[in-house]
């Protein structure tokens, strides 16, 4: 970021690194790859790696050298409240009290955040 290399190729190459280390060490222990080649497999396989990872990563670190990273860490906040909402919404899930103590946790946390003084 310094050498002015941009959000994107910088992502891309961050993820490339991961993917290899990451294949070398199932080598080294031994896990199978597999893909079940059925379309929800396949489907939820692309899915999440195109706008799960290459998008949202590529939103993420864009957003984070426009507006700073402090602010940028408002999303990984904010996301499992929203995935608990999105949860309940369409697959009907129920959380227990630990859930919800989390979640005021959080928020209360980013309300924390919010209010603090602002460094020169």
């Amino acid at each position: 970021q310094k050498r002015g290399s941009e959000a994107i190729p910088s992502t891309a190459w961050a993820m490339a690194y991961g993917t290899g280390l990451l294949a070398l060490y199932g080598l080294a222990t031994g896990v199978e790859f597999r893909i079940d080649p059925t379309f929800t497999y396949v489907g939820s396989l692309l899915y999440l790696s195109i706008f799960g990872s290459v998008i949202a990563f590529g939103l993420y670190f864009t957003i984070a050298r426009t507006i700073g990273y402090a602010m940028a860490s408002y999303i990984s906040a904010l996301t499992p409240p929203i995935a608990m909402l999105v949860s309940v919404l369409f697959e009907g899930a129920h959380f227990g009290w630990t859930a919800l103590v989390g979640l005021l946790l959080v928020l209360s946390g980013q309300a924390l955040l919010i209010r603090a003084p602002k460094a020169a």
